[in-house]
């Protein structure tokens, strides 16, 4: 038992309070009482108190950024993204409770959960890979094995604290993410990495008017060491006028599975690490198929607003 059970067990004299909570409570049971909880506590409060509250609160302050500006870039984006066929979908703000935690490596705390079995929003990637994967199971798609392509630009909730100038616990990201199955000969993983690089080249150059963006391509475990440098000739092949190299030190991370990748560019004389991306295994998880292929993407488009405003 964690600290704060210690406390709660010594307030309510119950020492199991909290096993009783997750474990004998059904998913509305539970939903129900915290309803319950939250009203009343909602009632107690008074509009000064509420005020002071929300001085206090992090994650409810409105972004500093130009929301005109940013809205007409994140148009601007879907528009670019599409045109390299990767469909725009408006996702939820509020995702599956567990969306992130049980086929990632992210850790439930860094989610702002919510009630009706819900969290909110923290990686649209995530909520993709959900959409796409209850699809493929209601067989919504006329082929299972057909190359499939969304993009999105959502705000995203985080709740770990960032001391970061122009970080904030809500921002907006662009997403972008391919779906498909194994084939053979890295057919998959060869063709959504030049569609993504390519893409986000576009998106970068052409909407945020940065310079020529650089990918590192990082190994990761999962797949034979042969994968990176079969991934990095096909890209050279393929995209000869783009810069793509080989992380010879990538560090570790358990997060993705046989790539990851970094997208750096240089904007007003600095460098920034703006993209970051892999392969990841959840729609094998989702679907319990080990034949599924799952690509994904991310950028800091809230990130290029604020470069551009200034706020940097």
């Amino acid at each position: 038992m964690g600290s704060i059970g210690k406390i709660i067990a010594q307030r309510t004299g119950i020492d199991n309070l909290i096993s009783i909570l997750a474990d004998k409570l059904s998913g509305t049971e539970m939903n129900s009482l915290l309803l319950e909880v939250f009203s009343r506590r909602a009632q107690q409060q008074t509009a000064p108190e509420l005020l002071k509250q929300y001085e206090q609160n992090r994650f409810v302050q409105p972004a500093e950024t130009d929301l005109i500006h940013l809205l007409e870039k994140s148009l601007q984006t879907l528009k670019c993204l599409s045109q390299h066929h990767f469909l725009p979908l408006q996702v939820s703000p509020l995702s599956q409770l567990g969306t992130c935690s049980v086929v990632a490596t992210v850790d439930q705390d860094k989610v702002v959960s919510a009630l009706r079995n819900c969290e909110v929003l923290s990686d649209a990637t995530n909520a993709l890979a959900m959409y796409i994967s209850s699809q493929k199971k209601k067989r919504k798609f006329n082929d299972a094995s057909s190359h499939i392509k969304y993009c999105t630009t959502q705000r995203h909730v985080r709740s770990q604290p960032f001391q970061i100038k122009g970080f904030s616990p809500h921002f907006t990201i662009g997403c972008l993410v391919s779906s498909g199955t194994d084939t053979g000969n890295y057919a998959f993983e060869k063709k959504a990495i030049a569609e993504h690089f390519a893409a986000l080249q576009d998106v970068l150059t052409t909407v945020f008017n940065t310079d020529a963006v650089r990918f590192r391509l990082q190994q990761r475990a999962g797949y034979p060491d042969t994968f990176v440098p079969a991934i990095l000739e096909y890209l050279h092949s393929q995209l000869p006028e783009m810069e793509v190299t080989r992380d010879e030190n990538p560090g570790s991370n358990n997060y993705y599975k046989g790539l990851q990748f970094k997208a750096v560019i240089t904007l007003q004389q600095r460098d920034f690490e703006i993209a970051d991306g892999g392969l990841v295994t959840w729609t094998q998880q989702l679907l319990n198929n080990k034949k599924e292929r799952f690509f994904i993407s991310g950028f800091g488009l809230e990130l290029l607003n604020k470069l551009e405003e200034g706020l940097l």
